[in-house]
């Protein structure tokens, strides 16, 4: 792997994990003393997450973790929802055997991890549960537009699980219906699951900034802070 692609991948764990704040600016310098490498390849990184929308590049300013406002959370959720209600379909019709067969196995998976408390294995169930929507549709743009707001999706679901109420449990129980449904043969019902499961996330009380946030109260880390997040 290159230096560019270690450095885009552990700094996209660190936004979607939620080590790194939204809004906070990224130094480039001490992003790379703490990866060990030199500033090109986490410059190289920076740009590469900027394609998938977590970080915003702003001229003579740098370079900041995503802010999503309440306005960029409904136009993702809305966008992923058309693509997953599109990519079930599609998949049921090319590969339901294969599509149900991951779903049973998904859901297994995250009802261990939900009773172990472990989120982050959840996480990982819950993702593989959507992709295979895209992966079995025998459509190859659509997992290439569903990763344009996948990370940003999953950065947001992870905050989500350390706050109050019962986002996990309710998350749970809508896969079981989805899987339910499918298996039922009612394509129609579990698409609506689907999109509800989808933009329920605009419901969540997830406290987010406005879109207008100044740049210049963005938080900036020290080279300690930046060894302790990624681990040197």
């Amino acid at each position: 792997m290159s230096l560019s692609s270690q450095a885009f991948t552990r700094i996209r764990h660190a936004i979607v994990s939620g080590d790194l704040d939204f809004g906070e600016r990224l130094s480039e310098m001490q992003i790379a003393e703490a990866l060990g490498m030199s500033k090109a390849p986490v410059r190289t990184a920076f740009f590469k997450l900027r394609d998938i929308r977590l970080v915003t590049i702003v001229p003579q300013a740098g370079t900041y973790v995503f802010s999503p406002g309440p306005e960029d959370v409904l136009e993702m959720s809305t966008f992923r929802a058309v693509l997953e209600k599109a990519g079930m379909r599609l998949s049921m019709k090319q590969a339901a055997a294969v599509v149900l067969d991951t779903l049973e196995q998904t859901v297994y998976r995250m009802e261990k991890a939900l009773t172990r408390g472990n989120w982050a294995q959840y996480e990982t169930a819950d993702r593989e549960f959507h992709e295979v929507f895209m992966r079995e549709s025998g459509n190859s743009f659509l997992p290439q537009a569903y990763d344009l707001t996948a990370s940003s999706i999953t950065a947001l679901r992870v905050r989500l699980q350390g706050g109050e109420g019962d986002y996990r449990a309710r998350s749970f129980g809508e896969h079981k219906l989805i899987l339910a449904e499918l298996k039922a043969g009612h394509l129609d019902e579990a698409a609506r699951i689907l999109e509800d499961h989808i933009m329920v996330i605009n419901e969540s009380g997830l406290v987010l900034p406005p879109r207008d946030t100044p740049r210049a109260k963005a938080r900036t880390r020290s080279i300690e802070e930046y060894k302790a997040i990624f681990g040197r």
